[in-house]
């Protein structure tokens, strides 16, 4: 069955950048602080320092899930998961730590699914609170960044993707316990890295030039993403891998690593986070700690935003990329058979270039054209679809929406 259907992109995520280029009539830039200047070429990094507080009794070369070791922990961060065991749930609780089950004949109580539940929650959250308190990052963000001019004026943004040093929520391995009383005390490991935000400046541009023409590269992020739904489950203590090696570990609801990457990708509310002054822009091999004010992250939600939905400047390419689209068919395998653009703007210009994917994961292109249409395609079929587009835009210009037309077998 032939579909079609119409994406009205501001019904949807779309992630959105710009770079000067000539007027539209060809001719060069008017001379003032917008022309073009050249790319700084920032990258950025995160290393991981070990929270005030946190600190670590077993010593431990941290190693990220990027491969990258943080030299300024001496050890994983640690806490305590503690609370109150009534008498008919003892049995079961020192079974989590020898999973020996044999005398356990009781079923848990309400109480016990409660206390559990609520100290490993609040374990994690004063993990979380005290690292946003120190401007230290725990999960994944994306990062950007953009010139700004000394007429106050910003240029486009430069998205410069996602940064992570665990993508998955903490493994919590108990390093010890002791059950005295009606009282169980277990101090665990937190097995994520609290972060400092690093970045360098590329030695190759004119560093001069930006310092004459701009006041600061402005440092913007997105919201860190949840690992773990707040009310989820937390089921006691079990058997879990660690380093290739079998470790009791409190076990609660996480978010798979798709759930956590779709959450942070479709996350555009970008915040300024820091700035680098035109007098500190300098190229250099070496990272250097991006200057953060103080509760910067603990305040998230109150840092200034970009302004958004801003009029597409002559002389500007504007280049848009949408978050994953299921066509309304989520779990469906799609073919694509065409797709249109529709809007205001330079139709012997614009370049679309569409993306799929099952998982939303590995993105494969599978066509791309210059021109406001993709047609004739024929093949295989995808769950996800992805459209990039890029135009260099007049004065009143804009993209409006998106119209696919594709075949779905199952309708």
């Amino acid at each position: 069955m032939r579909i079609r259907k119409r994406i009205e992109l501001e019904n949807i995520k779309v992630f959105r950048s710009e770079t000067t280029t000539e007027n539209p009539d060809g001719s060069g830039g008017n001379g003032n602080n917008t022309q073009s200047v050249p790319d700084c070429g920032i990258k950025f990094r995160l290393r991981g320092e070990t929270l005030d507080g946190f600190g670590p009794r077993q010593p431990a070369e941290i190693t990220d899930e990027n491969g990258e070791k943080h030299p300024l922990m001496g050890g994983w961060n640690e806490t305590e998961i503690a609370f109150n065991v009534s008498d008919s749930d003892i049995p079961r609780v020192l079974a989590w730590f020898d999973d020996n089950y044999h005398g356990v004949t009781e079923p848990e109580s309400a109480l016990l699914r409660k206390n559990r539940s609520t100290a490993v929650h609040e374990a994690l959250k004063r993990y979380r609170k005290a690292s946003d308190s120190s401007n230290l990052f725990t999960s994944p963000f994306r990062i950007a960044w953009r010139y700004r001019y000394s007429d106050n004026t910003c240029s486009g943004f430069h998205d410069c993707g996602v940064l992570s040093c665990f993508r998955t929520a903490p493994l919590l391995p108990v390093m010890s316990h002791q059950l005295s009383g009606k009282y169980l005390h277990t101090r665990v490991q937190v097995r994520n890295v609290s972060a400092r935000l690093m970045y360098r400046l590329d030695a190759t541009p004119s560093f001069t030039a930006l310092r004459n023409r701009i006041t600061a590269i402005d440092i913007y992020a997105t919201k860190q993403a949840g690992m773990y739904p707040e009310d989820g489950e937390v089921a006691g203590i079990r058997s879990m891998t660690v380093d290739g090696t079998p470790r009791r570990c409190w076990y609660y609801d996480r978010y798979t690593e798709e759930d956590i990457n779709t959450q942070v990708m479709s996350d555009s509310d970008f915040r300024l986070i820091g700035s680098v002054p035109a007098d500190e822009i300098t190229g250099s091999d070496n990272y250097v700690t991006l200057r953060m004010s103080a509760g910067t992250l603990a305040d998230f939600s109150k840092l200034p935003k970009p302004e958004d939905n801003l009029p597409s400047p002559a002389g500007k390419t504007i280049h848009l990329r949408t978050e994953p689209l299921h066509l309304d068919y989520p779990e469906d395998e799609k073919s694509v058979r065409s797709l249109t653009l529709r809007g205001v703007f330079r139709r012997d210009k614009v370049k679309m270039r569409l993306y799929a994917s099952q998982h939303r994961e590995t993105r494969h292109l599978i066509a791309s054209a210059t021109g406001p249409y993709i047609r004739g395609l024929f093949g295989a079929r995808w769950r996800w679809f992805e459209v990039e587009i890029e135009c260099p835009m007049r004065e009143g210009d804009f993209f409006e929406a998106i119209t696919f037309e594709f075949t779905n077998p199952t309708h």
